[in-house]
């Protein structure tokens, strides 16, 4: 059998929605799913995070053939106090039940001033970015911690084998006249999906990203795969904070930190909404950060092709920039995700 080439593909952001509402569909989602879970991994292939993009949905297919995604779960409110309320998803999927619920933390934010909200047993939330900018967007700050009980891939500090997730947190910050600042990081070295695109394209990876099974640094991604483990960033500074965020994520909401014992592939996200008008000083507090913010980036760059930029700036330049050229899906990735929707009875030329 002759063996396929490996040739990026160019798509529009919606030409990326296409393929998963279809792939979606076929693996037995609604509609509505679909096209939500389409839009939002689109999206984040967009804004430049492929690894939260269109190579997900060979992931989510997955997840709905073995029923670790359900689809047509009810988001379900099991606890409630005040502006504090914790969710259960029932395994449905994560950028729906995040999107709804990042929208009641808003809702209770602009009522109260502050909310909090949990939400459990959810499957892949996506890029929690999306959320902290939904938040932004109506002029609302946010946090936003995740774990993932059943995945534990990075190691604790001093350690060698996998005990923690990569634990991502998001803050949020709206600033008048200008795009917000959105910090999302995971507390590994390295999401673990930029591991899997760099395996899916046959590149090295930086050294102090991963660890191979004997304990030793690799640049090579599929070590990761083979029984290694994902260091955490900064150090014990990165291994505090994730496990800080288990128990804000997993402690607090019930829905569990990592475990062996675990092995159902979720996540349970924790998240705090500030109103930025409550206290009738946003005025005061647009111009402190504005005045700030042009100040860090008035500094001199190391590098003048270079120049430093405010976290969100990355992904709004990207976004520019692939709107206007489309965006490249290596081949290696392209052909996973082929290979899932010619195993759920679709063909190449009807994913498009």
């Amino acid at each position: 059998m002759e063996a396929r080439q490996e040739t990026a593909v160019n798509l529009t952001a919606a030409q990326i929605g296409r393929v998963v509402q279809r792939i979606l569909r076929a693996a037995g989602a609604t509609e509505s799913e679909s096209e939500r879970v389409g839009f939002r991994l689109a999206n984040a292939n967009l804004v430049g995070h492929d690894s939260h993009g269109l190579i997900r949905v060979c992931q989510y297919a997955g997840q709905l053939r073995d029923g670790t995604i359900r689809s047509g779960a009810e988001l379900e409110l099991v606890a409630q106090l005040g502006a504090v309320a914790i969710y259960d998803a029932n395994l449905g999927f994560g950028q729906l039940a995040a999107e709804l619920t990042t929208k009641e933390g808003i809702r209770k934010a602009q009522e109260s001033g502050v909310s909090a909200i949990g939400l459990r047993n959810v499957s892949h939330v996506g890029r929690v970015g999306d959320w902290a900018e939904l938040a932004a967007e109506q002029e609302v700050i946010s946090f936003h911690f995740v774990n993932s009980p059943a995945k534990p891939g990075v190691s604790p500090f001093g350690g060698v084998e996998r005990r923690m997730a990569t634990n991502p947190v998001c803050i949020g910050y709206p600033v008048a006249g200008r795009d917000p600042l959105i910090v999302d990081m995971t507390t590994s070295a390295v999401a673990e999906g930029k591991l899997r695109v760099a395996s899916a394209a046959g590149k090295s990876i930086p050294e102090g990203w991963v660890l191979d099974r004997e304990g030793n640094p690799t640049t090579n991604p599929d070590d990761y795969y083979n029984g290694g483990a994902m260091l955490t960033m900064g150090a014990h500074k990165g291994y505090g904070l994730s496990l800080a965020i288990d128990l804000l994520a997993g402690a607090f909401t019930g829905g569990r930190t990592v475990s062996p014992l675990e092995t159902v592939n979720r996540n349970n996200m924790f998240s705090i909404f500030v109103d930025s008008k409550a206290c009738g000083m946003q005025d005061d507090a647009n111009a402190i950060a504005s005045s700030y913010l042009a100040w860090i980036k008035d500094c001199s760059a190391r590098d003048p092709n270079a120049p430093v930029l405010i976290p969100g700036e990355p992904e709004g330049r990207e976004r520019r920039c692939r709107i206007q050229s489309g965006i490249d899906v290596p081949g290696g990735v392209w052909l996973q995700v082929v290979g899932t929707a010619e195993g759920l009875g679709l063909s190449a030329a009807e994913l498009t």
